[in-house]
Formats: C-alpha cells, sequence, structure tokens
C-alpha cells in the first residue's frame, strides 16, 4: 500500500509540475485519515466553487428559521449578470423559490441566481461560515461577474479549504443529514462534466461544482467510490490553454480513483 501511494504522490506531482500554469491539490480519503497534497494552502481566484459553501450557508440559515427554501424571491432587471445561467434570459418580475436559486447555481453554475442567494444571506456571513468550518483562507468579497478580472475584493480559496468543505458537508458535521444529503444531490446533477467526471468508468457518481474565469480552471467534489468516497480539489490559475487544464483536472482525478478503488 505505501508503495501504491508513493506511486500517487509521484504521479499528482507529474501532473501538475508539466501543467503550463500553476496547480493546486487536495485530496482526502471520507472512509479514513489518507491525503494526498500539492500546493494545498496556496490562494486561489476562487470562481464558481465557492457557491458550495455559499449554498450552504444558505442552507444553515434555513434550519436555523430564518426563511424557507420554498420561499419566493422576485428576480429584478438590477439582478441581471452575464457568464453562466439561465436566469438573465428570464423576464423581470419572475418568481423563483430559494430552493430553486441554490439548484441554478449550483447544476449550471447561475450567476444571476447565485447573487440572489448572496443577496438573501450575506457576503460577511458566509466568509464567516466557512471560517467556522475550517476554510480560515477564504474570502467571499464580491457578487459574480462584478468586474469579475479586479484585483478588489477578490473572492479567493484554497484547495485544501475546498476539501474541507466537501468533507464537512459529506460527513454532516455542519448542516443536518437532511440538507447534506440534499445538496449533494444537487450536486450529483452538475451539467459541467469535462473535468473531473470526464475519464472516471461509467457508472461512478461525482457531485461536484466546476469554477472559471479567465485563465482560471476549477472542479472539486465527491467521488463516490464504494466503501472508500474521496473528496477532492483541483484548482489552476494562470492557465493559458483552458482545455489543457481541465485535462489536467481529469487525469488527477483519474489517478486518484484508481488509487482508491484498489485499481
Amino acid at each position: 500500500m505505501e508503495k501504491e501511494k508513493k506511486k500517487l504522490d509521484h504521479e499528482l506531482k507529474r501532473l501538475c509540475e508539466s501543467f503550463e500554469g500553476r496547480a493546486g491539490v487536495a485530496v482526502r480519503g471520507l472512509a479514513g485519515a489518507e491525503e494526498f497534497l500539492l500546493n494545498e494552502e496556496e490562494s486561489f481566484p476562487a470562481a464558481s466553487v465557492i457557491k458550495i459553501p455559499l449554498v450552504m450557508e444558505v442552507f444553515r440559515r434555513a434550519e436555523e428559521g430564518a426563511f424557507s427554501l420554498d420561499d419566493r424571491r422576485r428576480l429584478r432587471e438590477e439582478d441581471r449578470v452575464g457568464g453562466a445561467g439561465a436566469l438573465q434570459e428570464m423576464h423581470g418580475g419572475l418568481e423563483v423559490s430559494v430552493r430553486d436559486l441554490v439548484r441554478l447555481a449550483v447544476v449550471i453554475s447561475d450567476n444571476t441566481a447565485s447573487n440572489m442567494l448572496i443577496d438573501i444571506v450575506g457576503m460577511e456571513e458566509v466568509t464567516r461560515f466557512m471560517g467556522n468550518i475550517g476554510m480560515g483562507k477564504s474570502f467571499l468579497g464580491r457578487k459574480f461577474m462584478i468586474e469579475p478580472l479586479s484585483p478588489v475584493n477578490v473572492n479567493y480559496t484554497t484547495p485544501l479549504d475546498m476539501t474541507v468543505c466537501l468533507a464537512e458537508l459529506y460527513l454532516g458535521k455542519v448542516l443536518s443529514p437532511d440538507s447534506s444529503r440534499e445538496i449533494l444531490g444537487i450536486m450529483r446533477r452538475q451539467q459541467f462534466q469535462e473535468k473531473i467526471p470526464l475519464l472516471l468508468p461509467s457508472g461512478v457518481e461525482v457531485a461536484n461544482k466546476t469554477g472559471e474565469i479567465q485563465g482560471v480552471r476549477h472542479d472539486c467534489g465527491i467521488i463516490f467510490i464504494p466503501e472508500a468516497p474521496v473528496a477532492i480539489t483541483v484548482l489552476t490559475k494562470d492557465c493559458a490553454d483552458g482545455p489543457r487544464a481541465d485535462r489536467l483536472i481529469a487525469e488527477i482525478a483519474l489517478a486518484t480513483f484508481r488509487y482508491f478503488s484498489g485499481g
């Protein structure tokens, strides 16, 4: 087993060092204590992976009774932003439940829906929540697609922070079991499949959330390997070739799957 562990360590290092850009990896077995880490505490622009703790804070506040996930929010003209999503194409005045805003934010990374969720819970509260669950190097300082390349109040995170977040979600340490299951179920319906899931064998379940802005490609999620589920985060930056970065993430996910599944 030690030989296989060293082999995966070497493979992750080889893949990242051959990549034309910067990459960080944090892998954690959820049925044991094994970890594989590379540049795990380095800061990266968060892009849309930070929508996972945003959604978790929405569910936490709903559990406290601040609002119901079935409450409806009205789409305003000023809510519309570009990038991924469908709400920007919908008519003003459309009413959408909080639960559906969550689904849109995760499954198709809808930026308008995500910003409406931020309005519900607040940016400072999301950052505080992240700190409380062990994401001490993560920060949500602005909405999505609001001057996304500006260096001011940039959203950032680390590979280790995101894997800690995934582990907390999977192990049910932060939210109720029902809330945790619902969020993971939504993540399982992720429509962007060109990163972590790409090279995995057919039938392997993945609950993941991608993120992309200029020069940045991310994915983080849980690979549901029977008896050996694993949380994995791969963050990249300074990427000149986006598809190559996607391929790097997919290759790291495949190497991780082979190790934890026993080949």
